[in-house]
């Protein structure tokens, strides 16, 4: 019907954008190509409890979720770091540390060039858009250059290549010779600082959803006047000058505009919807590798034992592990997160949740020897996403929705987010804006 918007996709950015243009006095319709909503965020039961298998953590100064949640009353709860004294456990070059405070144990000879390496990261990425970026001499980086240029020249040791490694597989899903140095800087840089990122406390890891991040999502969807259309790819977008044709296969939806809150690399599949010059870089971006694996024993038992459960892993097949259930006493799950190659290499074996297990019980000890389940999730198989957590350029910098908007035809999605893409935050943040766009349109 003429005068209605279309919004593609219905992951909380997609969902956000129906909810403000409803609030505007818009009819939207919601079109989905899964058969459930959320996207990126995934939450199911077990043993009676929430657990994330996707998006988790909000905090620090992404008030844009935190907003919204305390809104429609989705509570969060601090993160259990190092709570009644507990310790934490950090794995590197072979061995297993228990520590309790800010920073990893690390071997002394290692302090100087990882401390410099990280100092010269954080400068990098607050000055990313200089030229030149002062702490990289005279080199700036180029359309073409990959992260693992900025690990050879700010670690000089293989040690803290090995930690940038890990850093970049949790937060990109990817190796850095896998991510464009600009685009990994400018996404950092996004968060805010390089600190902000990778925190608990003030940072990206500060709290998680009681109900699980899914939650939020039903909250958000259940605000709008008509619930999603499931199973709904859209094969085509089609605009001129009086609207917008959304061609799906069971249809055409006539539209005002529309807005597309899909992956990005998905984005590439729909007909019409990118901009001329576009297209290239688009369809040779990729989603991050991405993984989690949920371990479930009858108890916390590493609290007894003085742990909060958090572990930091340099060296094995997942990069950190975290409570997952840190609001109960039982059942106890271990939440082991993998990225990058490290997810890939893990799922192409046929015992890769005996591998999860097997590294337990190396961070633990025997204790973690005896699930009484696992199961486990890898995002690049989910259909319609292709993985997770972000979208990765082939070249150059993030995407941006400025370059992708054109008349009619509007993009959201948390990595077109000018703050936090990748989060949830982003995600809020971009559905937002596309919907202004739409209801408040510059002239």
């Amino acid at each position: 019907m003429s005068g209605d918007v279309v919004v593609i996709g219905a992951g909380l950015s997609g969902l956000v954008a129906a909810r403000e243009l409803e609030r505007a006095g818009r009819s939207v319709t919601v079109l989905e190509a899964a058969d459930r909503i959320g996207g990126k965020v995934l939450t199911r039961d077990v043993d009676g409890h929430h657990v994330d298998y996707g998006a988790h953590w909000v905090g620090g100064d992404q008030t844009a979720v935190l907003d919204l949640a305390d809104e429609l009353g989705i509570a969060t709860a601090p993160e259990p770091r190092r709570r009644r004294g507990a310790d934490e456990l950090f794995a590197a070059a072979g061995r297993v540390h228990r520590y309790h405070g800010q920073v990893p144990p690390i071997p002394a000879r290692e302090w100087l060039p990882v401390g410099l390496g990280i100092a010269g990261l954080d400068v990098a990425v607050r000055r990313s858009r200089s030229t030149p970026v002062p702490v990289l001499d005279a080199w700036r980086p180029g359309e073409h250059d990959m992260s693992n240029a900025i690990g050879d020249r700010l670690f000089r040791s293989a040690y803290g290549r090995d930690i940038l490694t890990c850093f970049y597989r949790l937060i990109f899903g990817a190796d850095p010779d896998e991510v464009p140095a600009r685009a990994a800087l400018e996404y950092l840089r996004a968060a805010g600082s390089l600190r902000a990122i990778a925190e608990v406390r003030d940072g990206a890891q500060e709290r998680y959803f009681v109900g699980g991040a899914g939650a939020l999502v039903a909250a958000v969807a259940q605000q709008l006047s008509s619930e999603p259309r499931l199973r709904t790819p859209v094969t085509a977008v089609r605009a001129d000058g009086s609207g917008v044709d959304v061609v799906t296969e069971d249809g055409t939806l006539r539209a005002s505009a529309v807005v597309i809150a899909v992956p990005l690399p998905r984005a590439a599949d729909i007909d019409g919807a990118l901009p001329a010059g576009a297209g290239d870089r688009m369809r040779n971006s990729r989603m991050g590798e991405y993984a989690k694996t949920i371990v479930v024993y009858d108890e916390p038992w590493w609290r007894e034992d003085g742990l909060t459960g958090t572990v930091l892993d340099v060296d094995g097949p997942v990069q950190m592990v975290v409570d997952g259930n840190p609001g109960a006493d039982d059942p106890g799950v271990l939440v082991a997160f993998s990225g990058g190659r490290a997810a890939s290499d893990l799922f192409s074996r046929s015992d890769r949740r005996e591998t999860v297990v097997a590294e337990l019980v190396r961070l633990f000890g025997a204790h973690a020897a005896s699930p009484h389940l696992v199961d486990d999730i890898t995002w690049s198989e989910q259909p319609w996403l292709g993985g997770a957590p972000t979208a990765i350029p082939p070249y150059g910098g993030i995407f941006e929705a400025a370059d992708l908007t054109t008349g009619r035809v509007h993009w959201a999605g948390t990595d077109l987010a000018d703050r936090w893409p990748g989060y949830l935050d982003g995600a809020v943040r971009s559905g937002r804006r596309a919907a202004r766009e739409i209801i408040r349109p510059v002239r």
